[in-house]
């Protein structure tokens, strides 16, 4: 039996599969990278939302504390309209004091500047896993009553009246690279 050479006879390949298959690991590796590159976004967003997540039950916290503080007080708060109230004879802020209405707010300085930073009230019990503990200022905004004439504006020293008070909190989030200031606005009836 012969055996014909033609029949056995190898074309030469001219690259086409080996290119065809650059291309397409070329395709798959840029696929791959982008997919990498979103993965990483996607989880440094997610940190830093939880990080300011965070940063905000903290801040809440210290909310509700700073209210507690005016729940608890057995008789009208005494608003220091000079200097720094002294948190153990439940002084707090007056409407009118300077070092408070100089501040800056979305700024450290915020609660450091003039050297009350340390007068701040603060509560470790409130630290829910921030990276520093919420702190909180009770600031008096005075009463506030219509005395049967209809008028609800804020009066200085009204007495029997409902007194209003600012609370402003401040944390941080467990890293520290977000800070959340709160305020809100908390009346109180002494008798």
């Amino acid at each position: 039996m012969k055996f014909n050479k033609k029949s056995f006879v190898f074309k030469k390949q001219l690259g086409a599969a080996l290119i065809t298959s650059l291309v397409f690991m070329s395709i798959l590796t840029v696929l791959g990278i982008s997919a990498m590159r979103n993965n990483t976004l996607d989880v440094k967003i997610h940190n830093a939302m939880l990080d300011r997540l965070n940063a905000f039950q903290c801040s809440e916290a210290a909310l509700r504390q700073g209210e507690r503080f005016i729940k608890d007080a057995t008789e009208q708060l005494d608003a220091t309209a000079g200097g720094v109230p002294d948190q153990g004879a439940r002084q707090v802020w007056s409407e009118n004091n300077n070092i408070l209405n100089n501040l800056v707010n979305e700024n450290r300085e915020w609660w450091t500047i003039n050297g009350w930073g340390d007068f701040v009230l603060s509560n470790p019990d409130v630290n829910i896993g921030c990276a520093t503990e919420a702190e909180y200022i009770v600031q008096s905004l005075g009463g506030a009553g219509d005395n049967g004439s209809g008028d609800l504006s804020f009066k200085a020293e009204a007495e029997s009246q409902m007194n209003v008070y600012r609370i402003s909190s401040r944390s941080e989030g467990v890293s520290s690279n977000s800070a959340v200031i709160l305020q809100s606005t908390f009346t109180r009836q002494f008798q």
